[in-house]
């Protein structure tokens, strides 16, 4: 049995990987743990759900 595999990024890194793990559908996770930004970098998300909402609208 194959183990599941998470792909997850930190930091600048967060939203490429999340946008990579979608294309080849991998699991993936997103929080205040990896980044405080929006995938825009234009400001900060202020919790959790704003960028779950943001990666969910990618």
């Amino acid at each position: 049995m194959p183990a599941p595999i998470l792909l997850r990024g930190e930091d600048a890194g967060t939203w490429p990987v999340l946008e990579y793990a979608q294309r080849i559908n991998l699991d993936t996770r997103i929080g205040f743990e990896d980044t405080l930004e929006r995938p825009d970098g234009r400001r900060r998300a202020v919790s959790n759900e704003e960028l779950v909402r943001c990666a969910l609208m990618r």
